[in-house]
């Protein structure tokens, strides 16, 4: 939950950036009268777009770098507080509670999960017993 706060709060701090920016490019083209410009001021306008257009680009590789880095520790925080124990719980219940129940350190709904895992394999071992020795019986 954390890491899209953090993404849509980079995308709206973006968002905001890039509509000043071409506010500011819009401004300067607006301004421009190209029949009483002298060549200085027609240069002084080329050289002041062009910084606008370079921070933009410049702004925006920014901005791809940070995404970059959110998706990869995005995808880290995902293998290791998702999948990781997932596959636990998955080797846990093929092997039907033969091994030890693996620790989940989170209070997640993996952790509930695991839980209702334990107890269903917990179920099933008290009542195989039980299914054992009724056909032996009635032989």
């Amino acid at each position: 939950m954390t890491g899209y706060i953090v993404v849509i709060s980079c995308l709206g701090y973006a968002a905001f950036f890039l509509y000043v920016q071409l506010g500011q490019v819009e401004r300067i083209v607006g301004t421009m009268d190209t029949q009483t410009l002298t060549p200085d001021q027609i240069e002084l306008l080329k050289d002041r777009i062009i910084r606008s257009a370079v921070q933009l680009k410049n702004e925006m590789l920014g901005m791809a770098l940070v995404g970059t880095l959110v998706c990869i520790i995005g995808g880290f925080y995902t293998v290791s507080m998702i999948i990781k124990p997932l596959r636990k719980l998955v080797r846990f219940a093929e092997e039907h509670g033969t091994t030890e129940l693996p620790e989940i350190k989170s209070n997640t709904e993996i952790k509930q999960l695991a839980t209702a895992i334990a107890q269903l394999t917990e179920n099933s071992k008290q009542t195989h017993p039980l299914e054992k020795e009724q056909p032996q019986k009635t032989s």
